[in-house]
Order: structure tokens, then sequence, then C-alpha cells
């Protein structure tokens, strides 16, 4: 494995762990725009959520950055795809969901969330564990060419 590969790793561990850290604060932000909600005003313009939108927005680019660390580590295929979801569900899914003209669609934004928080605790546990830093292991070779 190469050193780049390494590094690559090793930026990824850290990324989902602040991922993961990040999400933790994301809910707090979340519940304190939904107690700071003042007048009449849509959701939408409700300053007490700008620090959660922001937050998000940021959460989404270390997802996006976590899955391209991945892909350069090239450790194993489930690393990737989990990365991949990752982002999906940070960047794709919750923009979606964060629509308030469904409400029933909206609630699915919290689920999501909650559900990228387990998806990098679990993935920052078996990183810095040390479950998901062996590479895949290469096949012997059988000499048929």
């Amino acid at each position: 494995m190469s050193g780049l590969q390494r590094g690559a790793y090793q930026v990824w561990r850290v990324l989902v762990a602040l991922i993961a850290a990040a999400c933790v604060v994301q809910i707090f932000l979340a519940g304190r725009g939904a107690f700071g909600v003042h007048g009449a005003a849509k959701l939408d313009d409700q300053k007490s959520f700008d620090p959660h939108r922001a937050l998000g927005e940021i959460i989404g680019l270390l997802a996006v950055l976590a899955f391209l660390a991945a892909l350069i580590a090239w450790r194993n295929k489930r690393l990737i795809w989990l990365s991949l979801a990752l982002a999906f569900m940070a960047e794709v899914l919750q923009h979606l969901f964060a629509l308030p003209k469904h409400p029933w669609v909206s609630g699915l934004h919290a689920l999501d969330g909650v559900a990228i928080l387990g998806l990098a605790a679990s993935l920052a546990h078996d990183a810095w564990r040390g479950t998901g830093s062996e590479p895949a292991p290469v096949p012997a070779a059988t000499g048929d060419v």
C-alpha cells in the first residue's frame, strides 16, 4: 500500500469521526432552531435555523471529501460503498427531505440525519478500533495464465 493510500485512509478516519461529532451538534442546533422560531415568517425565513443550515452544508462537504479519501485509500469495496452512501445521504437526501412544502417528506430529514449519525459513528468506530483498516486480501496466484 502506498504512502498516499495510507495518508488518504488517515484523512478518511478523521473525516468520519468529525462527521459523527458534527451530527451530534447538528441535532442540538435543530432543537435550538425549532425553539427559536418567532413570528409568522415561513420556516425557510427563520434565522434561528441558520447555524443548523450552515453546519449541514459543512457535514455534506465533509461526507463528499470522506468518499473521495475512501476512493484514494482504496481499502476495500465496503468502505468505498458505505462512504458513498454517507455522502449521498448527507448531500442529496438531506436537501430533498428538507422541503417545507411536503411536511410528511420533510419528516424524513430528521430520520436521515439520525441515519447519517449512525453510519458515520459506526464507520468511525470501526476505523479507530482497527476493524476497517486492513485491505481486502489479494488471492494468491494459481499459475494459470
